[in-house]
């Protein structure tokens, strides 16, 4: 069997208690049609079977597993594992979350390609624990929609998706605050005029179940990146805009996490009534 072609790519990747699917996200990096030269898994804690399963792939050689004793936090994992990312790009992903077996390659091969990019995101398909689709993101594509988006509070990129150049990356760490370390640490590389892009492909597998981050949303979290872009761009936003928009995405989410459909697609309606520009752009913009 001939052996895969190594990129020069780090994946750092924060668990905690995802040992249910651990074993499936690990099994995608393996079925990418390039390897990476680094897997950074650090696990904050868990109380599940995460740190025995980590243990059992002793003999994976890209991987590196890092384990804390006690819960310290997502951006105290992640901020660890940017210690170890020595390569030249840098992915993002979630261990409950899935990759394209064609995500590293394409993403690097764009990257390769278009020097003057620094940050690269992609679209993303949404499914739920029964593995049935739910939608697919309408990320922009190019700098200046991306950039667009993040200075209004929203993601102009989908974290998980992001790959990055590592002096770039490296010159960054998240804030000790969650939620919104996300938006946060996005926003600032947009702040200092680094180049975002993102590819129309769907190379990302996002699955949504209860204890996912994407489904346990609370207003402060909404508050707090809003706070987050008065802060990074000098802007000032009004309660009730984070009020509507904290409406529009729990609704939004219910959506998608909601088996039944007749209650699944009221949810979406109220969503559309609170952002009708926004929905309607999701899923009509294609």
């Amino acid at each position: 069997m001939t052996e895969k072609q190594i990129a020069d790519v780090s994946i750092i990747v924060p668990n905690y208690n995802n040992g249910r699917y651990l074993e499936e996200f690990i099994q995608s990096v393996l079925n990418s049609t390039i390897q990476p030269a680094r897997l950074i898994i650090v696990d904050d804690g868990s109380t599940d079977n995460s740190r025995e399963l980590l243990k059992s792939y002793n003999d994976l050689k890209f991987l590196k597993a890092i384990f804390f004793e006690s819960n310290r936090g997502l951006t105290a994992a992640l901020n660890k594992a940017l210690e170890y990312a020595e390569s030249k790009f840098i992915m993002r992903a979630d261990p409950d979350d899935l990759l394209h077996p064609e995500k590293i390659e394409r993403q690097l091969s764009f990257m390769e390609k278009h020097p003057e990019v620094d940050v690269l995101g992609c679209n993303v398909l949404y499914f739920s624990e029964k593995r049935k689709s739910i939608n697919v993101s309408n990320f922009p594509t190019e700098h200046h929609e991306i950039v667009r988006t993040f200075k209004k509070g929203g993601h102009g990129v989908q974290h998980p998706t992001v790959f990055v150049r590592g002096e770039v990356y490296r010159n960054y760490r998240y804030q000790p605050l969650f939620p919104g370390e996300d938006y946060e640490i996005l926003a600032r590389m947009v702040r200092d005029g680094h180049i975002f892009a993102g590819l129309k492909d769907v190379l990302y597998f996002m699955r949504i179940h209860p204890e996912s981050i994407v489904s346990s949303l609370k207003f402060e979290g909404i508050k707090q990146t809003f706070q987050f872009r008065d802060e990074i761009f000098g802007t000032k936003t009004s309660r009730l805009r984070v009020m509507l928009y904290y409406w529009y995405i729990k609704n939004y989410r219910k959506f998608q996490i909601t088996d039944n459909p007749i209650a699944a697609y009221f949810s979406l309606a109220l969503a559309i009534m609170v952002n009708p520009s926004k929905i309607l752009k999701r899923f009509f913009k294609r």
